[in-house]
């Protein structure tokens, strides 16, 4: 007998019955209250069109219960409708505060209906804060996060909350940050509880390469985002991501040059100030790979020797490089579009041989068919007339297709600045023929500017200038309306511009009249009225005159890409405020006088950009006579001027290192007045100087007076610093202005500068420039920095 039968059977039998009895009724019981307790489904319970007595909800924590009555619209003393019921509970699901689908119960209590709102609450933040943040401010935080009171509850929203802020403080050089979410106060009280653990500050001290034998590290720095910690310029702070991508970018630099076999992977070493740090690049070249054979497939317009000398780069005996591959590739895709043959495609692919450290190249040509030009249509120019786009085009129907003529065409619209985009592409079906389908976008040509700028040639000047750069002056308005609204004097791509530049030192005012295609010839006419004021230090000077100048441009014969001009100018000067301790050679140029010139030029210009010229050369040589119109003055002018501009490097972000190479002279002959001379120093001339600080002087003051003779010559240096923001620059500046042709003193500077870009202020950068003169006169003004700045609003 167990323990527990010995322990049952010493209950006295009256009270054994009375256990039974009462467990029996417990049980019993409770299968009654199972039965009368609420029902589950008004299946069970007959309450169509019966009274409802109460209306509950079952599941609430937080939601107002207030606000749910105003939802589902059921009270008490109304029938019990099911499709009131339906409603009621599908409008409960539209707030979206719950999860699941809500339903609704009809329990009968004490002979009552009741009906239950049975629900599940969706978790939403109640509450969101961010602890141990120091170095950012909350509400910046906040920004980042897509968290907020009344979200709801979601892990990927609260992954990407703690990365978003890891993020943040990582590209600020926290690189031990770490973001954690509490729990404990998620779960129990859905209060998101963002705790931040900053650490110390990262910066990036030194970046060094291991292993790099044929690169130079500033080479390899190319190549990558990491950057070094420099004051108020770079944050160098240190990321895993970016320095993955950074190796990744390395060995695709080993691998686009030939060594196909290049690993690259880095480190990093922590100072035990856990704040400095060095980034190490370990880099295994390998061995680079030399092109063993070249196959040439698929080409029959051009035999194999005709696409060697095209691909001039590709040669047997030399590396593999995948940037010599694609410039060689695109020039003889360019060759091929010249003739017509639009759609061909050079492919290259090489095999390694068996020979250990040689490829085998492979060039495959698809030529397919040849295209002459059909129709040309133009899209897109709702103000500019089709002639003006036309005549930049320089292609015609039945011409072969030229693709390098559309490139060139494209080009020459945008640096027109009358369209801010052009496109040109080939359309149509036709065998052999395709139409050119010219679509522009028109830029903003009306503009009216207000500035102000400094410079230290010519002090603080204001600007308010008025410029139509698709000017009609034949397009006179119909009506006031049409003048008003904008729709007068437009669409001929001629230029008008009034300009007034009050300033400190110089004040000018002029309005300019530009046709460049004088009765649709490639002639160009220039009209023009000016007023000038100037106080120098040894007179005062004003200017009153008209010009005007006819251009032409060749597209053929011996001065094909030249261009020849002839201008006249007609002034009125006046010189004033003379010190009768001044120079005779100011004296007598005092008070009024009349000066008319003539003056031929001739002008070839290659480079590829007209703000930051990468490649090319610019020359201009001109002769400007004056007194040829009678006037108070005869003498005559002759100037050469060259500048020739080199792209030495491009790094992996297309950004280029420029070299230019500059030089300027002059002569005069005959006796000109002491403002129609040479002077030299200032920006655009040798830095380090004065503006005008360099000049042969006289009279007992030493005034300058201007020589006869100038020359100077500049060698600048180019470079990327930050983005296409900020570029630097290192240049020297010689040359001398003399009494007559000779050099007897000879002037030198050197110095280095920089060059910010603003999209605000224009193409034009905002520059400063330090220059330290090396070779000087003792007559001589230096000045070590030089800036020019200046903006429109």
């Amino acid at each position: 007998m167990t323990r527990q039968t010995r322990m049952f059977s010493q209950i006295p039998p009256r009270r054994a019955v009375a256990v039974l009895t009462l467990g029996l009724f417990a049980l019993v019981s409770m299968m009654g209250l199972l039965q009368i307790g609420p029902q589950p489904s008004p299946e069970t319970i007959r309450a169509e069109g019966r009274i409802i007595d109460r209306v509950e909800f079952q599941g609430l924590r937080t939601v107002d219960e207030a606000y749910l009555q105003t939802v589902i619209r059921i009270q008490p003393g109304t029938p019990w409708r099911r499709e009131e019921i339906t409603a009621a509970v599908a409008r409960l699901a539209e707030t979206g505060k719950f999860e699941g689908s809500p339903y609704a119960e009809a329990r009968e209590e004490d002979g009552k209906l009741v009906c239950v709102f049975v629900v599940q609450e969706r978790p939403f933040v109640t509450e969101v804060t961010i602890l141990g943040n120091e170095k950012f401010k909350t509400d910046e935080l906040m920004k980042d996060i897509d968290l907020s009171v009344g979200s709801p509850i979601s892990e990927f929203l609260l992954n990407q909350a703690r990365q978003a802020i890891e993020r943040k403080y990582r590209e600020a050089g926290y690189y031990h940050v770490a973001v954690e979410v509490d729990e404990a106060a998620l779960r129990d009280e859905q209060r998101v509880i963002i705790r931040i653990a900053e650490g110390p500050r990262v910066k990036v001290r030194k970046i060094l390469f291991e292993g790099n034998a044929s690169f130079t590290p500033r080479r390899l720095r190319e190549q990558i985002e990491t950057t070094t910690y420099i004051w108020l310029l770079r944050t160098g702070a240190f990321d895993d991501e970016t320095a993955q991508r950074d190796a990744a970018a390395l060995k695709k630099f080993y691998v686009d040059r030939g060594y196909l076999n290049a690993q690259v992977g880095y480190r990093i070493d922590l100072a035990p100030n856990q704040s400095d740090l060095t980034v190490i690049f370990q880099i295994d070249e390998g061995q680079q790979h030399l092109i063993k054979s070249i196959e040439y497939v698929g080409n029959h317009v051009y035999d194999n020797d005709r696409v060697a000398s095209i691909m001039s780069r590709t040669n047997v005996g030399r590396p593999i490089d995948a940037d010599v591959l694609k410039e060689d590739r695109e020039k003889l895709v360019a060759a091929y579009g010249q003739e017509g043959y639009i759609y061909a495609e050079v492919t290259t692919t090489h095999v390694f041989d068996e020979e250990d450290g040689y490829v085998n190249l492979t060039i495959d040509v698809k030529e397919r068919e040849q295209y002459r030009f059909g129709r040309i249509e133009i899209r897109g120019n709702r103000n500019t007339k089709d002639k003006v786009i036309r005549r930049e085009l320089r292609f015609f129907p039945e011409e072969f297709y030229n693709t390098t003529a559309t490139k060139e065409a494209e080009n020459r619209l945008v640096e027109s600045r009358l369209f801010s985009e052009a496109t040109i592409t080939p359309q149509g079906e036709l065998p052999g023929v395709r139409d050119a389908l010219v679509e522009v976008a028109e830029a903003q040509t009306t503009t009216v500017l207000f500035g102000v700028g400094v410079t230290s040639n010519n002090g603080l000047v204001g600007s308010v200038t008025i410029e139509n750069r698709n000017f009609d002056l034949f397009d006179w308005p119909r009506t006031a309306g049409q003048l008003f609204r904008g729709r007068a004097f437009k669409g001929a791509g001629q230029t008008l511009r009034l300009q007034l530049e009050p300033g400190t030192e110089v004040s000018r005012g002029r309005i300019d009249f530009r046709e460049p295609y004088l009765l649709d010839q490639e002639i160009g006419l220039g009209l023009g009225a000016y007023v000038f004021e100037r106080g120098r230090e040894e007179f005062d000077e004003e200017r009153l005159g008209f010009y005007t100048s006819l251009d032409r441009r060749f597209r053929e014969g011996i001065l094909k890409g030249w261009a020849a001009e002839t201008a006249f100018r007609f002034e009125y000067i006046d010189i004033s405020s003379i010190d009768w301790l001044a120079a005779d050679e100011i004296k007598d140029d005092a008070g009024d006088s009349w000066l008319t010139s003539i003056k031929p030029s001739l002008v070839r210009d290659t480079t590829d950009s007209a703000w930051l010229p990468s490649r090319g050369y610019r020359f201009k040589t001109s002769y400007e006579q004056a007194g040829a119109m009678g006037g108070d003055y005869s003498f005559g002018k002759l100037m050469v001027e060259h500048d020739h501009y080199f792209t030495l490097h491009k790094d992996t972000f297309d950004r280029k290192h420029i070299l230019h190479l500059g030089a300027t002279g002059g002569q005069i002959f005959g006796d000109a007045p002491v403002f129609e001379r040479f002077y030299g120093g200032g920006i655009g001339s040798i830095r380090g100087f004065e503006f005008r600080g360099i000049s042969p002087r006289a009279g007992l003051r030493d005034d300058r007076i201007g020589g006869d003779f100038m020359f100077v010559t500049t060698a600048e240096y180019s470079f990327p610093i930050m983005g296409k923001v900020l570029r630097g620059v290192a240049f020297t500046d010689m040359g001398t202005v003399e009494d007559d042709f000779g050099i007897s003193d000879w002037r030198a500077s050197v110095g280095i500068g920089a060059r910010l870009y603003i999209k605000y202020f224009g193409p034009i950068p905002l520059a400063f420039d330090l220059a330290f003169p090396v070779s000087k006169n003792s007559d001589d003004d230096t000045q070590v920095f030089s800036f020019s700045f200046g903006t429109t609003f």
